[in-house]
């Protein structure tokens, strides 16, 4: 019975991984996936309305200034995820899914132990933590038990971020963008019942966003555990510091782009203060929603093709790699087409859900929406090139791309264009390193198609 069932889970995963993909079928294969990162995102934008709506315009500023500490956390989540799906799947492409078990059971208990140690260092470095992040005599009083809850919850926002992955690498996007959806909806009633009706404050932001991560561990849990629905099981096996560093290597590149994401927003924190004061810290929260959101359509894409890359990568199919690549890079540019030109008619109504249109807060964030929306030409290509290089198992190049883009250039043209045109420029800066990395992803792509055979 045992071994049926395995089997049946097996046909599955080797069904959705080696269909032959069609231009529309690789857009409906990744659709749930990028549901699912988008439905992540949105867990930020929920806690900033039901914020500003029930405690204040200035409290917003508490989701913001918690980004740099919460994408961390998320970083890691996908480093592991990403980095683990690549080896796991790849693995299974092989037929050796017996080490893929093992693989699996070993990043488990890693996550767990990392988690511990995060939580107990978040907590106890506490005060110079929420300065470091751009926190002011003004604000901090709204960010402290904001930070103090979700830090003291970290391993569930490690834990949503890499068992998401995983899930999806088991073929099943559709279920993973159902759960990440339950765990937003349940969010957003919880925000209303916390904030609105028990009053309490941003404490009940924090624990809302608490319980809705975890509603991914729970199914993970009746997945793995209970039902055994996966394709490989989860086998006991001997400590691999090698195996883990391979994984986090690998991985790195995702945790580059979310972690520097973040570490740029501590940037923009402070250079929003020096150019609008408090009014721009909160103000900046559109602006950090509106680059999250855009940059999770974009790894929710390349989340759910990494893995078909790497099994047709073990199994050695040249000619469905080069399709699935040539159709990937059309949706990267189709999409963020139709991306620039949604977000554009919905300018007004995504920054009035915010603030109200007659107030400064509005006007400076709807400059900021604005001239960030170009953005979205250049992230999917750039964010994919990256990708695919840990599909392949070459962490060195996604590493470097990743910290190209989201560290090194976006940096420079966040310090250098803000000095030069003050506001203008330091919303200008996303798109202008969007750019400079997008020529340098092309080139890499160029130089590898020879190696891995995808062009």
């Amino acid at each position: 019975m045992s071994g049926n069932m395995e089997q049946e889970q097996t046909l599955v995963q080797d069904k959705e991984l080696a269909q032959d993909f069609s231009f529309w079928s690789l857009l409906k294969y990744t659709a749930p996936s990028i549901f699912t990162f988008v439905f992540i995102a949105v867990y930020q934008m929920v806690d900033g309305l039901f914020i500003e709506r029930f405690v204040g315009d200035l409290a917003i500023s508490a989701v913001n200034l918690y980004y740099p500490v919460v994408s961390l956390f998320i970083a890691i989540g996908i480093m592991i995820g990403t980095g683990g799906n690549a080896m796991i799947v790849r693995k299974i492409g092989e037929g050796k899914r017996k080490e893929a078990g093992e693989t699996f059971s070993r990043i488990l208990l890693f996550t767990v132990i990392l988690g511990i140690l995060i939580t107990f260092a978040c907590l106890a470095f506490a005060d110079p933590i929420m300065r470091l992040c751009g926190a002011t005599d003004g604000n901090i009083g709204y960010l402290r038990p904001y930070y103090m809850l979700l830090s003291a919850f970290s391993i569930t926002i490690l834990l949503q971020s890499e068992l998401g992955i995983l899930i999806i690498g088991e073929g099943r996007t559709v279920t993973a963008a159902v759960v990440i959806m339950v765990g937003g909806v349940l969010n957003c009633v919880l925000d209303y019942l916390f904030m609105g009706c028990l009053k309490l404050g941003i404490w009940g932001a924090a624990a809302a966003t608490v319980i809705g991560y975890c509603s991914t561990i729970v199914y993970a849990v009746w997945f793995y555990v209970i039902a055994r629905k996966s394709s490989y099981k989860i086998e006991l096996a001997k400590p691999s510091l090698k195996e883990i560093w391979t994984v986090c290597f690998n991985g790195s590149s995702d945790m580059v782009s979310n972690l520097a994401g973040g570490v740029s927003v501590l940037f923009m924190n402070h250079l929003a203060f020096r150019c609008y004061g408090e009014v721009g810290v909160s103000s900046l929260s559109v602006v950090t929603f509106l680059q999250f959101l855009i940059e999770a359509v974009f790894m929710g894409f390349t989340t759910a093709v990494e893995p078909v890359f790497s099994y047709h990568y073990g199994s050695g199919n040249t000619q469905t790699r080069k399709k699935v690549y040539k159709y990937s890079v059309r949706w990267c540019f189709l999409l963020g087409t139709v991306l620039i030109v949604v977000l554009f008619l919905l300018r007004g109504v995504i920054t009035g859900i915010y603030f109200k249109p007659d107030t400064e807060f509005y006007r400076i964030s709807l400059l900021g929406y604005m001239l960030s929306l170009p953005a979205c030409l250049f992230t999917g290509y750039n964010q994919f090139g990256s990708g695919l290089f840990t599909a392949f198992s070459n962490g060195l190049v996604s590493g470097f791309l990743s910290l190209i883009r989201t560290f090194a250039l976006l940096v420079l043209c966040l310090f250098s264009l803000t000095a030069l045109f003050s506001g203008s420029g330091l919303w200008s800066a996303w798109p202008a390193a969007e750019f400079l990395s997008f020529i340098i992803t092309a080139i890499f792509l160029r130089k590898y198609r020879g190696r891995y055979q995808y062009a």
